[in-house]
């Protein structure tokens, strides 16, 4: 299993660690859903914590290209409703950003509630139309949700790359801090979320993102 899930308190840090590139697969998916299952029953805000230099290059590429037609859908689709679920969470998500974070990475940036990463030469971006591929509701949706308008039509129309530095000025991460600080910074958003009256920051956060929601479940259905 790439996660392991631990609760101090009022968080629950989720560390994901496949050794490689943090992709999301079939297993990947199924083991994310189950420790939110977790985190959701204690009533916990979420830490969600990458591997040293990578958070995630998005969907598991080897499945895509298997030519198994059926799997690479049901796996997109899972991410996808995985992606939503994120975005919709009732409790707050922190992710510390170790490193590179493309694709349905990305998306989860845009679906996460607070966003911080650390400082060094990473890659941040929604790739899809460098690689021929339509971005979906659940990813498009949150993105012109949290990005920048400035920011908007090269972030998602023309797949720009992004800096840790210029991932912040768009709208993928709220703060960039050293890698030293990440792990205590996001610690520290995730407690002070986490403290709120958790009835009333799940009925404002499904409010403040209502518009999109009930997009990306029309195009989902």
């Amino acid at each position: 299993m790439s996660l392991t899930l631990e609760f101090h308190e009022n968080v629950a840090v989720l560390k994901h660690d496949d050794g490689k590139r943090n992709v999301f697969s079939p297993d990947a998916i199924r083991d994310f859903n189950a420790a939110l299952d977790e985190v959701e029953a204690k009533s916990a805000a979420l830490m969600w914590l990458g591997r040293d230099g990578c958070f995630s290059a998005g969907f598991d590429l080897k499945v895509i290209s298997s030519g198994d037609a059926d799997a690479a859908a049901s796996m997109v689709k899972t991410g996808g409703e995985l992606a939503f679920r994120i975005f919709t969470f009732p409790h707050p998500v922190v992710c510390a950003v170790t490193g590179h974070c493309l694709a349905l990475g990305s998306v989860m940036l845009v679906c996460a509630d607070k966003r911080i990463g650390i400082e060094g030469d990473f890659k941040y971006g929604l790739n899809e139309t460098a690689i021929d591929m339509d971005l979906p509701a659940f990813g498009y949706e949150p993105a012109v949700y949290r990005l920048a308008e400035a920011h908007r039509f090269e972030s998602i129309v023309a797949a720009q790359i992004h800096s840790p530095e210029s991932a912040m000025a768009a709208g993928f991460l709220d703060e960039v801090v050293p890698s030293v600080a990440l792990v205590d910074r996001a610690m520290e958003h995730a407690s002070r979320l986490g403290a709120l009256p958790q009835r009333a920051f799940a009925a404002n956060k499904l409010l403040s993102r209502s518009i999109p929601i009930e997009r990306i479940r029309a195009a989902m259905a």
